[in-house]
């Protein structure tokens, strides 16, 4: 069974057994290349309106890697970028010159890894939001990533033994795992997080559902954990 992280003088540990480090680094895995197989087509400039351009769709993929990994698995064996700033984004392109933009993920789960850096409805809000993304998307996935493959690295010997640096990558990449898993089981209120964490016995796991509340509670778990111990080096 798991031991929650600790700060110890060698580095924030846990103690994970060999089918938790599996599981996690499937997951882990899995997010990457939810990360990759996702990648929205380059950036181009509109042909149309401002609100032709923000209502330009991603394509989806054909199939979820997230949801069929999982279904194989058994029982555990951004800030708001600043409204006049955000909304100048390329302002500094010549005359005639069209920014180019690039439209939210279509999945959800994506969708929350890749917020979007300006919010809002009007035709003004979304192409400046289109814009952002298509600047700054791509750094976005790729420092993803790099905490996602520091964080499987990390979980390839047990003890798993963090120094700071190591330990907010691997909180980075914990949170992108719940952020999917969250949004495949639709949590989206208070309530519905309470559904997700009454379902806590692995031996009752029946469906992919089930199994999925149960690696959310998990990961939720060992992410609260690692915080914890990061917060005892805080200064006073």
């Amino acid at each position: 069974m798991a031991r929650a992280f600790k700060s110890t003088p060698k580095g924030f540990v846990a103690d994970l057994e060999k089918a938790e480090r599996r599981l996690l680094r499937t997951l882990f895995k899995d997010v990457i290349q939810l990360l990759d197989v996702e990648q929205e087509a380059p950036p181009s400039a509109p042909t149309g309106s401002a609100s032709d351009s923000a209502s330009t769709s991603a394509t989806p993929s054909s199939s979820d890697p997230f949801w069929d990994i999982v279904a194989g698995l058994g029982p555990l064996g951004a800030d708001d970028a600043g409204g006049d700033e955000a909304a100048g984004v390329g302002n500094s392109r010549g005359a005639g010159e069209s920014a180019p933009v690039r439209a939210a993920p279509q999945d959800e789960a994506l969708a929350r890894l890749l917020p979007p850096g300006v919010h809002g409805d009007t035709p003004t809000e979304q192409a400046a939001a289109g814009e952002f993304r298509a600047l700054t998307e791509d750094g976005v996935r790729r420092a993803k990533t790099a905490d996602l493959q520091r964080a499987v690295a990390a979980l390839q010997v047990n003890p798993v033994v963090l120094d700071e640096e190591h330990a907010i990558a691997f909180s980075r990449a914990l949170n992108d795992v719940r952020l999917v898993l969250s949004a495949r089981l639709g949590i989206d209120t208070d309530e519905d997080a309470e559904r997700v964490h009454a379902v806590d016995d692995w031996s009752a796991a029946k469906d992919v559902e089930s199994y999925m509340a149960l690696l959310y509670n998990f990961t939720t778990w060992l992410l609260e954990t690692l915080m914890l111990a990061l917060s005892t080096r805080l200064p006073d």
